[in-house]
């Protein structure tokens, strides 16, 4: 006698809710700034703090990235001088519009996340929290 199909049809729905991360399921969340410092978000009607995230290091006030910056077309007389603290070499120079900058840190002077912003986040377990990204409504 054939199994039931009713049964199989639950049989393979419960094989695929089943968990797939040491946890759990992985789920995705969207969350609401209320503070970016220290960082805290409302998610899913709870408040959870800094100490449940880990964070991309891009939203992070103090991050750093080095650059290398390209500038044409810029028009008109330009003179600047840089030099390191010794005075030994430059370490800026500008030639016939073009902007060489060999060692170039950008350093975020302030939090990217606002009160107010939506955030992307992933969670297991719904303690910890990992967040992905600012998000915006398209459109």
């Amino acid at each position: 006698m054939k199994e039931n199909p009713y049964s199989e049809i639950a049989g393979l729905m419960r094989e695929a809710a089943e968990p797939k991360g040491p946890m759990g399921p992985i789920h995705l969340l969207r969350g609401i700034v209320l503070s970016a410092d220290p960082l805290k978000v409302e998610v899913a009607g709870t408040i959870q703090e800094a100490d449940r995230f880990y964070i991309s290091h891009r939203l992070v006030k103090g991050h750093q990235e080095l650059l290398e910056l390209a500038c044409t077309g810029v028009n008109g007389s330009l003179s600047i001088t840089a030099s390191c603290g010794y005075g030994s070499h430059s370490s800026m120079s500008v030639h016939s519009g073009t902007l060489s900058t060999p060692h170039c840190t950008a350093t975020q002077a302030e939090p990217v996340l606002k009160p107010g912003d939506e955030v992307l986040l992933l969670t297991e377990d719904d303690q910890t929290f990992y967040l992905i990204d600012k998000v915006v409504k398209a459109g």
